[in-house]
């Protein structure tokens, strides 16, 4: 067992598609969280030091909106930024289920390329927090888009942590290569143990627990990634003030002295080369992943039957089109009468996606289940599901009835 002697805080915003505010409001506040990133990054960027702000995008989807309205000047910033380490983009479109199912997984994963070739982003990384668990095959579908490790910061309400947390190690993939995971701790858990909040209680309470967790763990590496939010809470904006905590944290006799951490910011990547640095110091696991939270499904099993249906379309329709498109009859080869408007399969999928991502359910809905927030929120969780199937069945639709045009009939030849 190593003995660990720099805390790593990973600041970001935990992105629930829904809970803490009505879904159409929440895609507006995450575009303003990147805003505020990028200005908090900013204003330490000229820094050299420990306490210099970073902050992670944790999810793709934010993002993708956010590049709809972005300026080219605030693009480049973002470029700017992430070239010098201040931010980094990791790779998960949103915190997904294992509801998702191969096809589907493989689907999310599909912006990173458009943000590698269009922006010139570099995803090297994935993250996603609350989910407990992933399907086995996921560990290859990372792998096949080039990421090269996955942290779990897992919500153990109503759920589980396997093996020892916090635990790093090489997932072994059904193909048989590895992937670098960590099982680490919850996303909050910078905020609860007094980072950017109470030294006193992160010296005297927290720092003691954590090191008799990391003896227990045998945890190998000398340094520690800890994951923090806004003192909001879900949902919040990048939280500058960690950097003047970490300097008054730094500055203790103990720490100097090498008898407490240091902390840093940065952001996952950094975590992740000192783990290549120490890869031969990890265990290797193979096998599921699996999932022991996602307990929100079953209470929308009629919607939960229809966004598998969407799912299955979706994947008809493009075989079709596949098939089409070998004899010059593809979607975008046709007239406008003959298929779906431009976008429409992308909206679909997108549609299906959110349904299944792992927010069900307004923060109010169990301690209020009759109030305007639980209701609204479920009426647009909801019709993620019935957006999905309307567009899945007309791709379908189209699909087919093309295909029944070249389709001769019997003795017509």
């Amino acid at each position: 067992m190593a003995t660990v002697d720099t805390i790593q805080l990973i600041n970001h915003c935990h992105t629930d598609i829904g809970y803490t505010h009505d879904q159409p409001v929440l895609w507006d506040l995450q575009r303003r969280f990147i805003d505020d990133g990028l200005a908090t990054a900013e204003r330490d960027l000229d820094k050299d030091t420990a306490d210099a702000f970073h902050w992670t995008i944790e999810t793709v989807a934010p993002l993708l909106e956010w590049l709809e309205t972005a300026t080219d000047e605030d693009i480049e910033r973002l470029k700017r930024l992430e070239d010098a380490g201040r931010i980094e983009i990791t790779g998960m479109l949103a915190n997904i289920t294992p509801l998702y199912g191969p096809a589907q997984t493989t689907e999310t994963l599909r912006p990173i390329q458009r943000l590698r070739e269009e922006y010139g982003f570099d995803i090297r990384f994935g993250m996603n927090c609350d989910i407990n668990g992933q399907n086995w095959p996921f560990a290859d579908a990372l792998l096949d888009v080039g990421i090269q490790g996955f942290t779990m910061a897992i919500n153990e309400h109503f759920g589980g942590v396997p093996l020892d947390r916090p635990e790093v190690f090489r997932w072994e993939a059904p193909s048989g290569r590895e992937l670098l995971a960590f099982n680490g701790y919850h996303y909050s858990t910078g905020m609860q143990m007094g980072i950017g909040r109470d030294i006193e209680d992160l010296r005297e309470t927290w720092w003691p627990r954590i090191e008799q967790q990391l003896k227990a763990a045998e945890y190998p590496l000398s340094k520690l990634l800890i994951q923090s939010y806004h003192p909001f809470g879900d949902n919040g904006p990048a939280y500058g003030e960690f950097s003047a905590f970490i300097r008054e944290w730094n500055d203790q006799a103990a720490v100097q002295d090498g008898d407490l951490p240091m902390i840093e910011m940065a952001t996952p990547a950094d975590w992740w080369e000192h783990v290549q640095e120490n890869i031969d110091a990890l265990e290797v696991y193979r096998g599921d992943w699996t999932d022991f939270w996602n307990f929100g499904s079953i209470s929308s099993a009629r919607e939960q039957s229809i966004n598998r249906e969407n799912r299955r379309r979706l994947l008809t329709a493009d075989a079709l089109e596949a098939g089409l498109a070998s004899i010059g009859a593809a979607d975008h080869q046709r007239g406008p009468t003959r298929r779906s408007a431009e976008g429409t399969r992308d909206e679909a999928w997108w549609a299906t996606h959110f349904f299944d991502e792992h927010t069900w359910g307004a923060d109010t809905a169990v301690s209020v289940p009759e109030g305007e927030d639980a209701a609204s929120q479920w009426n647009h969780k909801a019709n993620y599901a019935y957006e999905g199937r309307s567009l899945s069945m007309m791709r379908q639709r189209d699909s087919v009835a093309e295909l029944a045009r070249r389709v001769s009939s019997e003795g017509s030849q």
